[in-house]
């Protein structure tokens, strides 16, 4: 396609139509800095939380494991109320929850408090996250997607990038309850951004009841997953809650599947037969899965085995979210002009070499070699998210635009649990209730090595989800 085309896809559009891409990809880039900051931000202030409220580590977990099941919680269910109640109401209820509960937060008497806000947090970015990503590929032109979503994925990575780094600065000049009265202001200005330049709406399915039944097993089921994964409570009880959790999930799956007086929360009837939208959810979820706790890993791994201290550390780990930065628009670009499937599969094929590689590190690995792992890692997420999003937003008709983008982020947040999970065994398995330390750097290096050979047969799993679906569109 020559770009004389794709620049008049968008000349083309009415003069309302591109105020309101405009006006709609000014407020989306403005909220998406609030997720990474509400994930990675907080987690560098949770030690000052800790010492202001006296609490145990396993509360401040919460803090974060609460945060990430209000999000896989509520993906669908937002995304469904788009359709019913509107896309564009929804996104801006999603900033009158965020700004009080941020200022609550702020003023929390305990932990309990803040635990609970956190909660409202979660399903507050669930809410803009699937209906801002929905109105958008609503509005824009088919060959002009991989561009939108690239420039509105690069704000979710300079955000990652940025969050720790500021939440950081304000902690150790202001206090951590400074961090949450700006995230509260900067709610208030997506509010007036988005209410002010976009006025239009988008319904699906006014008309039909809302699926509560199936919200409630779903989330029913993802509590008691979670739970079981990463919460606090006897090991022994673990398998019967993550039991619980799988048939419940079932339940929703079977119920889901029957439903006819209303519109299912997840349409299984007509989803389970897109072959395309499968199979790049599949690769998504395992790929998420095998990669995110890549950085996690290296930041104890440069600390305690190559004796370098956390700012160190931190700006080496600081390469691979600048590569996503920095090759995230470059991915759209590309998928615009050479398909999603070919860009998706090759950022594929360098997230399973990055893992790979780093299943060789060792006490005497070279800087340079870890340098090239992270830059191989970072470019294997920016050239997969952007093109995955669009073959799996532009895999379905409008009317299932919401559920395919609360999708997105359900498959995105459940793999980070699983990713975690994975992380979190093999260093019990390897270390037991050793304190990590210089003198257990050999069984943290056992514990890396484990990990990322089971991340890299999952990440392989999702090559090959990546190239069926590849065959299968050259076929088309």
């Amino acid at each position: 396609m020559t770009a004389q085309k794709r620049i008049s896809s968008l000349a083309l559009l009415s003069a309302d139509d591109r105020r309101t891409l405009k006006g709609l990809l000014a407020a989306v880039m403005c909220m998406q800095l609030i997720t990474p900051f509400l994930q990675t931000g907080t987690a560098v202030i949770l030690p000052a939380m800790g010492e202001h409220f006296q609490c145990s580590a396993t509360s401040l977990g919460l803090v974060s494991t609460v945060y990430c099941m209000a999000l896989a919680i509520f993906n669908l269910a937002m995304g469904r109320a788009g359709d019913k109640w509107g896309r564009h109401r929804v996104c801006l209820l999603s900033m009158v929850i965020l700004a009080p509960t941020s200022v609550f937060i702020a003023l929390a008497p305990d932990i309990e408090s803040v635990i609970a806000m956190r909660f409202c947090q979660g399903m507050g970015t669930a809410a803009f996250s699937t209906s801002s990503l929905a109105m958008l590929m609503a509005i824009t032109p088919a060959d002009v997607k991989g561009r939108i979503l690239g420039t509105t994925s690069t704000a979710v990575y300079v955000g990652l990038a940025a969050g720790p780094l500021l939440s950081g600065w304000i902690n150790t000049l202001f206090g951590w309850t400074w961090f949450f009265h700006i995230i509260a202001a900067w709610s208030v200005l997506c509010f007036v951004i988005m209410a002010l330049l976009v006025r239009r709406e988008w319904y699906e399915s006014r008309e039909k009841p809302y699926d509560w039944t199936g919200l409630l097993l779903f989330a029913v089921s993802m509590i008691l997953s979670v739970q079981g994964f990463v919460g606090p409570m006897d090991d022994a009880a673990r398998p019967w809650c993550i039991g619980a959790g799988l048939v419940t999930a079932l339940v929703f799956c079977i119920y889901e599947y029957r439903l006819t007086r209303t519109i299912p929360l997840l349409d299984l009837k007509v989803l389970i037969h897109n072959r395309i939208f499968i199979l790049s959810n599949l690769a998504s979820f395992t790929l998420y899965a095998s990669l995110f706790s890549l950085t996690f890993f290296f930041s104890l791994y440069l600390q305690y085995v190559t004796g370098l201290d956390s700012a160190a550390a931190g700006t080496v780990v600081f390469i691979q979210p600048v590569t996503q930065i920095l090759f995230t628009w470059p991915s759209g670009w590309l998928t615009d002009r050479v398909g999603a499937a070919p860009v998706t599969l090759v950022g594929n094929i360098m997230a399973v070499a990055s893992l790979a590689i780093a299943i060789f590190m060792d006490a005497s690995t070279s800087m340079w070699l870890i340098t090239c792992i992270l830059v191989l890692n970072g470019l294997g997420n920016a050239l997969f998210v952007t093109p995955n999003t669009v073959m799996i937003m532009s895999s379905v008709d409008p009317a299932h635009l919401s559920q395919a983008s609360g999708m997105v982020g359900t498959v995105r947040t459940g793999g980070m649990v699983v990713s975690m999970v994975v992380a979190t065994l093999t260093l019990r398995i390897f270390m037991g209730e050793a304190v990590m330390s210089e003198q257990t750097a050999g069984q943290l290096i056992e514990a890396m090595q484990a990990s990322f050979i089971i991340f890299t047969v999952i990440s392989t799993f999702s090559l090959v989800c990546s190239v069926l679906r590849y065959r299968d569109l050259k076929k088309m």
